[in-house]
């Protein structure tokens, strides 16, 4: 069996395992943090990750939706919720 791929490696050891990190992190959603003389450089991750980061940054750089967000957990926490048959009904969505 061959060794585990350590989560940080050099430049040169991610270019001689690269297909088995790609496989690595399609598989097991592992990340791979890649130095160059020593310093952090680049991380190898999932897509799937990255997609979900910027989505994030994409919320909370938007002052209104987070002034949403925030004003609703407010409110939620204040009770002020309704069941879900309640507001179909309101909607006019009946879920059969």
């Amino acid at each position: 069996m061959n060794q585990p791929i350590p989560s940080t490696l050099t430049v040169s050891d991610a270019r001689t395992n690269l297909y088995d990190m790609l496989e690595e992190v399609q598989k097991y959603l592992r990340r791979f943090i890649i130095t160059h003389h020593g310093k952090p450089q680049a991380v190898l991750m999932p897509i799937a990750d990255l997609e979900s980061w910027e989505e994030t940054l994409d919320i909370m750089s938007n002052k209104k939706l987070m002034a949403d967000i925030r004003q609703s957990e407010k409110e939620r926490k204040a009770g002020k919720v309704y069941p879900l048959k309640q507001v179909l009904e309101e909607l006019g969505i009946h879920g059969d």
